[in-house]
C-alpha cells in the first residue's frame, strides 16, 4: 500500500537543479552594475553543488587571476576557486 507521503523520485532532478541555481539569479533595478552586459558578475552567496544541463558558455576568473571557460554561469560558481564569471568564452 502506498505511503500518503509518497514523493516521486522523478522530480528529484528537477528540484536540486532549480535549488542549486536560485543563488545565482537576482531581479530589480539595484542589480543594474552587475549584468552581463556591464561585464563580470560576483560569484555570490552559496555555491551550488547541482546545475542543469543548459550550455551557455561564460569565462570564469579564479582567485589566482587566471581564467577558463566554463559551460554555464551556474558551473562556473560551482568552482570554489571562482571569484567571478563573464557571458562570453574567455579570450585567448
Amino acid at each position: 500500500m502506498p505511503s500518503k507521503h509518497f514523493f516521486p523520485l522523478s522530480y528529484l532532478p528537477l528540484l536540486l537543479a532549480l535549488g542549486g541555481c536560485a543563488a545565482l539569479t537576482s531581479g530589480g533595478e539595484d542589480d543594474a552594475p552587475t549584468r552581463p552586459e556591464n561585464g563580470w558578475q560576483p560569484c555570490e552567496g552559496e555555491r551550488p553543488r547541482v546545475c542543469t544541463m543548459i550550455y551557455d558558455p561564460v569565462c570564469g576568473r579564479r582567485d589566482d587571476g587566471t581564467v577558463a571557460d566554463y559551460a554555464s554561469p551556474c558551473n562556473a560558481c560551482a568552482d570554489v576557486s571562482v571569484t567571478a564569471w563573464h557571458p562570453q568564452t574567455c579570450e585567448e
